[in-house]
């Protein structure tokens, strides 16, 4: 494939990107003591990328999700007869600790490097890209392009556009796949469990209450329970639970009166996040039969977002399998354990999704984060052709 196919050159998404890449955006979810303020700021690459797609002609809209931190939604006309389509990306990244500098843009052997070069400013590069090409040769259809808010975090911003209510035929979820088409994907849920016991000297045990010890047969519990456990999806494998954190303990000398511990499960397309909290709501009421006199807070999750599983024959699906197969790239559909947008887009929009853009997951929140240029403006052309293909099915 030529370097300037279609109209995008490797040069121009290498400029782009570079632009997006030096522009910080991190969530305010992750935000440290002593970071500085202008980190994090989606309004400010939003406000760049509303100001690019105005440019190569586009209907633009910035919409406020939270002060701050808005959606920059576009619209490309298509000539008429053609599906309606959604792509969306987003606009936070990860925090930074232990990267040099990574707001400064390097280009080495063809890839480049800083915060957010393949999650997600790569796909948002892809997509304005692509756009770009639309406008000069309008598919059939509608395309929207939304650059979300807050993925990384609590996906605010997609599910503040979906309760527009607006309908399309199939949908596009930027994240990094190394091009490959991703139509299944876990789900997350996570939660706290607090324990309360009484603190004692250390010396006399036996007139306090550990909170560590009940916290540590919690555990043991919990791992049974997954141990017990058989199911298994064809792309996604079993379910996992994770202890993410364990805070207890006081002085050298005092019985832990206190812990409190965090949870992150991943569900499979068939479970949901309530009746996963739920289940382990449960089995922590029966570990605390056990230890009277301790009381055990399971708090209600602070993240829940729900498992996919798109069908081989949706038309997403389909449309892909033949645009990667002119592109030389294996068709075959996988499912990924992360979660994304695209599980809000299939659950609450009802709009079939696919997850596909640039780069490896592997290098995603890395502190070497890079994406490999040539990659990003192959997905630019893939996009494009997917729109214009769409239109002829």
């Amino acid at each position: 494939m030529s370097e300037t196919a279609d109209g995008i050159s490797n040069r121009a998404a290498a400029d782009l990107l570079a632009a997006l890449v030096a522009i910080p955006s991190v969530n305010p979810g992750f935000r440290q003591p002593g970071d500085p303020d202008d980190w994090f700021n989606e309004a400010r690459v939003g406000d760049f990328v509303a100001r690019w797609l105005r440019d190569i002609g586009l209907e633009v809209e910035v919409d406020e999700v939270a002060p701050e931190r808005p959606n920059i939604i576009a619209r490309l006309k298509g000539t008429g007869g053609g599906p309606r389509m959604l792509w969306e990306g987003h606009l936070d990244t990860v925090q930074v600790t232990g990267m040099e500098a990574p707001f400064a843009p390097r280009i080495e052997n063809g890839r480049l490097y800083g915060r957010g070069a393949v999650d997600d400013k790569g796909c948002l590069t892809a997509f304005m890209l692509a756009l770009a090409s639309l406008v000069a040769d309008p598919p059939a259809g509608d395309v929207t392009f939304v650059a979300a808010a807050d993925e990384e975090y609590r996906f605010a911003g997609i599910t503040h556009f979906l309760q527009r209510g607006e309908a399309y035929d199939l949908g596009v979820a930027g994240e990094p796949t190394s091009l490959g088409i991703v139509r299944a994907c876990k789900g997350c849920v996570r939660w706290h469990v607090e324990i309360l016991g009484r603190g004692a000297h250390s010396a006399k045990p036996h007139e306090g209450i550990d909170a560590m010890v009940a916290a540590r047969h919690l555990l043991t519990a919990f791992e049974a329970d997954m141990a017990k456990r058989t199911e298994t999806h064809p792309l996604l494998g079993s379910a996992t639970l994770v202890c993410t954190g364990f805070e207890s303990g006081e002085g050298p000398n005092t019985v832990p009166p206190r812990a409190k511990l965090r949870f992150d499960y991943r569900f499979l397309p068939n479970e949901t996040g309530e009746a996963v909290w739920r289940h382990f709501k449960d089995l922590t009421a029966a570990v605390a039969a056990d230890h009277p006199g301790a009381r055990f807070n399971v708090i209600e999750p602070f993240i829940d977002s729900s498992a996919m599983d798109v069908a081989d024959s949706a038309s997403v699906v389909t449309l892909f399998d033949g645009v990667c197969r002119g592109h030389g790239i294996d068709p075959t559909p996988i499912g990924v354990p992360y979660g994304s947008d695209a599980t809000k887009m299939v659950n609450v929009g009802d709009i079939p999704t696919i997850i596909f853009g640039p780069g490896s997951i592997d290098q995603a929140h890395a502190l070497d984060e890079f994406v490999e240029i040539a990659e990003v403006a192959e997905c630019a052309r893939m996009l494009a052709e997917a729109a214009r293909l769409a239109g002829r099915t």
